[in-house]
């Protein structure tokens, strides 16, 4: 008889030490939890060790930490009825477990759902040109207009991403035709620009060589260039008015220069 008392001492010490055991349960650093008591949500406990009452008390967890939606291959047609793949990203965190346990059965399949909606209509509002142009603009409308709604539901929508915009194969061979067009005008611009700024140096040099004295200057630095190859014939047709203002000794000078010098 005693053994047996000892069996169910001891079968009762163990049932008791496993729902005590089972009763206490460790919060992580990055989460909260909801007590549930009798249907209802008692309290919201947060990091650290706790005790919940045995056969009454169900635990919730919520994970606070930053989630990503992701949204790729989305299909959106543009104010000026273009249609374009959208590929974008939706960074969300828990702010209050309790509205989202409450209010929520599924927070991310209905965040999801609502970002692909509302980034179609959220691109409807823009041309093409402009959303190639206005990527962030339109990144920030797109999380004002999810958190909106994402709020009610104890979700912080914290940004939007559009990772990639996908054009249909004409709009793309168009926009290299359009790029191509682009670089080639201004690379006539530019060269175009150039003369002007040679032809203005131009006329300064022709107005300074009437100048007998810078004439003679020219002459004179002209033949000392291509009369290094003392292999060459250089052959002269000065103007008399040169001659006259060069003098003898001047000629001279470019008699001196090259030993084939030939005044004509």
């Amino acid at each position: 008889m005693n053994l047996i008392n000892w069996i169910l001492t001891g079968i009762i010490a163990i049932i008791a030490f496993l729902i005590f055991a089972g009763s206490i349960y460790v919060v992580k650093q990055w989460e909260n939890v909801a007590i549930i008591r009798f249907g209802r949500i008692v309290k919201i406990v947060e990091t650290g060790l706790h005790f919940r009452a045995p056969f009454i008390d169900s635990i919730q967890r919520v994970d606070l930490r930053m989630q990503t939606v992701d949204m790729k291959g989305q299909m959106a047609i543009t104010k000026d009825n273009i249609s374009v793949g959208i590929d974008a990203v939706v960074f969300m965190k828990i702010e209050d477990a309790e509205s989202l346990i409450l209010k929520i059965k599924n927070y991310y399949e209905a965040v999801s759902k609502y970002a692909q909606t509302s980034i179609r209509n959220v691109i409807g509002r823009y041309t093409l040109d402009e959303l190639l142009e206005s990527r962030e603009e339109i990144a920030i409308t797109l999380k004002n207009v999810i958190d909106e709604l994402a709020k009610e539901w104890g979700i912080d929508i914290t940004r939007a991403e559009l990772q990639d915009i996908s054009l249909p194969g004409d709009m793309k061979r168009a926009f290299a035709v359009q790029a191509e067009a682009e670089r080639e005008s201004k690379a006539v611009l530019i060269k175009a620009k150039a003369e002007m700024e040679a032809s203005v140096m131009l006329a300064k040099a022709a107005a300074n060589m009437t100048d007998p004295n810078a004439m003679q200057l020219r002459i004179l630095s002209t033949v000392n260039d291509v009369s290094k190859d003392q292999s060459n014939t250089i052959i002269l047709a000065l103007p008399l008015e040169t001659l006259k203002s060069a003098g003898i000794q001047g000629v001279a000078s470019l008699s001196a220069i090259t030993p084939k010098f030939k005044q004509g």
